[in-house]
């Protein structure tokens, strides 16, 4: 489709391989996007990371399926989310979320700011970026 309007509208625009989601359907599901804290470092990037259990994540627990983690790699100096790969139940969903958050340089901050419906799986993108400031353990429910 770019390659299309660039020739078509002479819009220049390029492709951002960086924000394309990528699922491996096993049970539990694999989905990654961004770049992983080895290739961030590899760049010469400063970043921080974070990775959630999924027996936090409240609609884990009430499916009876906490197998999982999400991992959470973001710029060190202004928090943009370089990365998110996980592995979860519904994971090629749940990464949607994640690859417009890489597309758009979105903030763990921008993350915990939006609302998110309570309980979903969809919960462990916000409760990630959570960890870089409290521990999510602690946390009473959806509010916070």
């Amino acid at each position: 489709m770019i390659a299309a309007e660039n020739i078509v509208l002479d819009a220049h625009k390029k492709m951002d391989y960086r924000a394309i989601p990528r699922a491996i359907f096993t049970d539990p599901e694999v989905g990654t996007v961004g770049l992983t804290e080895a290739e961030v470092e590899a760049e010469g990037i400063s970043c921080r990371c974070q990775t959630l259990d999924l027996s936090f994540v409240p609609k884990a627990a009430a499916i009876r399926d906490t197998r999982g983690v999400v991992n959470m790699v973001i710029k060190r100096d202004n928090h943009k989310i370089l990365g998110v790969h996980l592995v979860a139940g519904r994971g090629a969903d749940i990464i949607h979320e994640a690859a417009l958050a890489v597309k758009l340089g979105l903030t763990i901050e921008d993350l915990i700011d939006t609302i998110h419906i309570y309980p979903t799986m969809s919960e462990a993108l916000r409760m990630t970026a959570q960890m870089f400031f409290k521990d999510v353990g602690r946390l009473s429910c959806c509010a916070e």
